[in-house]
């Protein structure tokens, strides 16, 4: 019995798992039908050919009755007739067992699984056997197979009726006109048969989807969990996103005291940038807005670090120049004021102190 609450198409990735585990949609009557209508083909090209081979080695098996038979040519014999006979079924067996490969492989591809072979002790509990046996899969094989010998026995049935008036005339016919007959009347049924089992084929390949679509299916709540399994967590993530982000400020944080100015909002934005010798531009080194801009000043200020006001500077260095990134072009002529600005400050400082 299907779960009702498993109303969800299957995802790729539970499709790919059950193809790797040889869960796949599959006809054996596809693969029946084109083998035995490949057969009959061959054999209707080879005919000719199995004949005259069958009529040799009956010459030959007449021409032998009086040889004598002992240790030493027995097995001679053996060979020689398990040769002939290869010779005549070979091709028609290799014929089906290429055609047989291609059918396969247009129906499930290229598939190589071990998983099917790996011992499932669940198979042995007579508890689950019994259940599988009366599944609604295994009433619907047994009904599907009973249907279709009841059709091929009414088809045979049909055809050997049809020819009824033909069997009696045909007890006077020479040898090869009775065995021509025969044969006829065979292929006449074959091709009946044949063409109904293609139809059968057909049908049970499109159930065999819809029945393969149908165990596939999933919850809801099982497409969420295989989305969490395939994307992490969104707790998790968010927790992880949080400890970068706390550990970026600490590291932050930790680059002020190197700082050549700390250029403030004043009380909403705080930037800090350093700039020495032989530096092309300066380098943003920590920047934030409310609490993390009274951290920056607080830290600056425990390390001597200037601090200047200039609330345009300061909004355009926070939007433009990531930290860690040289600033912006645009904002040379403006950050080398405030630098020169500090400089001179620096200057008066040590002048003072001398």
């Amino acid at each position: 019995m299907a779960d009702p609450s498993k109303t969800e198409q299957a995802t790729p990735k539970r499709r790919q798992e059950a193809r790797e585990k040889g869960q796949i949609a599959r006809s054996v009557e596809i693969n029946s039908a084109i083998v035995l209508l490949t057969a009959l083909l061959t054999f209707r090209y080879i005919g000719p050919f199995l004949l005259n081979s069958m009529g040799d080695l009956t010459v030959f098996t007449f021409q032998n009755m009086n040889a004598s038979f002992g240790v030493d040519n027995v097995y001679t014999y053996t060979a020689f007739y398990m040769m002939e006979i290869f010779k005549m079924v070979a091709p028609i067996l290799f014929v089906m067992l290429i055609v047989g490969l291609i059918v396969n492989y247009m129906q499930v591809g290229v598939l190589f699984t071990i998983k099917p072979l790996v011992p499932n002790f669940n198979k042995i509990n007579p508890m689950t056997g019994f259940q599988r046996l009366f599944s609604r899969r295994s009433l619907i094989e047994f009904v599907k197979s009973l249907l279709k010998l009841t059709f091929i026995a009414w088809l045979g049935y049909q055809g050997v009726k049809s020819a009824l008036p033909q069997l009696v005339p045909a007890m006077d016919m020479q040898g090869a006109e009775a065995i021509k007959f025969v044969g006829q009347l065979t292929m006449t049924i074959l091709n009946r048969i044949i063409v109904a089992l293609i139809i059968i084929a057909v049908l049970d390949y499109f159930y065999q989807r819809w029945e393969h679509d149908e165990s596939l299916k999933m919850s809801k709540q099982e497409i969420k969990d295989e989305f969490r399994q395939a994307e992490g967590d969104p707790m998790i993530k968010a927790r992880i996103r949080q400890i970068q982000r706390e550990m970026a400020r600490r590291r932050m944080f930790d680059a002020v005291p190197k700082a050549t100015v700390v250029i403030t909002n004043p009380t909403h934005v705080a930037v800090a940038l350093e700039y020495k010798d032989g530096m092309q531009s300066p380098v943003v080194l920590a920047k934030g807005e409310r609490v993390i801009a009274e951290r920056i000043k607080e830290v600056a200020r425990k390390n001597n670090v200037p601090i200047v006001e200039n609330p345009p500077l300061a909004r355009a260095l926070l939007k433009q120049c990531p930290v860690g990134a040289p600033i912006s072009p645009d904002l040379f002529e403006a950050v080398a004021e405030v630098l020169a600005f500090v400089y001179k400050m620096n200057r008066k400082r040590t002048g003072a102190g001398v």
